[in-house]
């Protein structure tokens, strides 16, 4: 079973703002079907973290270097 992480965790993770990332969700950047909202939180598993941090930079959004790589 994949292991998830919430926005926050994924943000520390990334050294990200929580809500860069849930506006990209919003904005339909990032995949809905992949980071399902459970319970009243998005899960985002861990294999997509280094999409979420590709589309944060698209963005111009700061995150940590070495990220986008799984690093």
């Amino acid at each position: 079973m994949p292991e998830y992480l919430t926005v926050s965790e994924v943000g520390r993770r990334i050294g990200a703002k929580p809500r860069d990332i849930t506006m990209a969700f919003y904005n339909r950047q990032l995949r809905d079907d992949l980071a399902p909202i459970i319970g009243g939180r998005r899960v985002i598993p861990l294999d997509y973290i280094p999409i979420v941090a590709s589309v944060l930079r698209r963005n111009g959004k700061p995150v940590d270097q070495g990220v986008a790589l799984g690093e």
